[in-house]
């Protein structure tokens, strides 16, 4: 009798048919955080109100949002349109320190190095509509950093992300958290962790606030785009746990955001909710005939109106 493992050499050679698994939103673990640009029934049949914050897999329609940064990242993608999907020709998830490389190799087959400033990808013909966008993943939780618990105990991490229009003003509050100038957590006290708590800490040492208002893009739609403010400090001991959350889920957050590993083809099509939900669910461009949303409570508020007052990461299980 032969067994099927003297022949696992042959496994990346086979072919499986069907259509890839689809993770249900619920079953995420970086839950996508987007503005409603329409009225529209979702998966669970919950009519997602325009102008409102989704938590998709989690919670709707919402006036605002908040989580502790655990993660950001910084990547390059040139997208173009075929057929109302949004295609990826080249990616490129800036892996340490420049260069950086794209997924499409040169005609001799060589690395496509990537430009570093957006004036050298708009000179280069095949860079020039590529652009730089930022992911800010982190756990979800209540105005005064209290997590959201799942009924396991598990803390729900979320992302947004800052591409287009959305671009400037995620990276302009991440700026401002990098130039704070706070008293330093690590011990001791040298250049090299100034500089690391500076880059890596500082932006999760705080609640952040995410609100949305209206722009205009330069065809003349009205487009939602993020505002971030910085909510309340967070103790020492909180920011510690963190900084562990952080790097416990960092192969997760590769795994999410990182294209790059799952397909090396000079084009290819984003799904509705792969990797890096290229066409995160729903237009953000106003829905001008829809109609507003009567006044809600704000997000994140115990059953009796009052935001909690107590300020925990004991409870978390992970």
């Amino acid at each position: 009798m032969s067994n099927f493992e003297e022949y696992q050499d042959l496994g990346d050679t086979g072919y499986q048919g069907g259509k890839a698994e689809q993770v249900a939103p619920e079953d995420e673990f970086f839950h996508s955080v987007y503005v409603s640009g329409k009225n529209r029934k979702n998966h669970i049949n919950i009519t997602e109100q325009i102008g409102n914050f989704q938590v998709r897999g989690v919670e709707y329609n919402l006036n605002e949002v908040y989580m502790v940064i655990t993660h950001t990242k910084d990547l390059l993608a040139k997208i173009t349109q075929s057929q109302g999907r949004d295609n990826i020709e080249c990616f490129s998830y800036k892996d340490g320190a420049a260069p950086w490389f794209g997924t499409v190799p040169m005609p001799d087959g060589s690395k496509r190095v990537c430009p570093l400033t957006s004036a050298e990808r708009a000179a280069n013909p095949f860079c020039n509509v590529c652009r730089t966008q930022i992911i800010v993943g982190g756990i979800y939780c209540n105005v005064n950093g209290s997590p959201i618990l799942t009924d396991e105990k598990k803390p729900i991490f979320i992302f947004i992300r800052g591409k287009g229009l959305r671009y400037s003003n995620v990276s302009e509050y991440l700026n401002d958290r990098f130039n704070e100038d706070l008293t330093p957590i690590f011990e001791p006290v040298t250049e090299q962790s100034k500089s690391f708590e500076k880059k890596v800490v500082n932006n999760k040492r705080c609640v952040t606030k995410i609100t949305q208002k209206v722009t205009q893009s330069s065809f003349g739609n009205d487009v939602y785009i993020f505002v971030l403010d910085k909510g309340i400090e967070i103790p020492k001991e909180a920011v510690l746990k963190i900084l562990k959350l952080s790097k416990d889920t960092l192969v997760k957050f590769n795994d999410k955001f990182d294209w790059s590993t799952r397909k090396q083809t000079a084009s290819y099509t984003a799904p509705a909710e792969g990797v890096l939900e290229i066409g995160d669910p729903g237009d953000k461009t106003v829905d001008k005939t829809a109609d507003k949303p009567a006044e809600q409570a704000p997000a994140n508020e115990t059953s009796t109106g009052q935001q909690e007052k107590t300020f925990s990461f004991d409870d978390i299980v992970f």
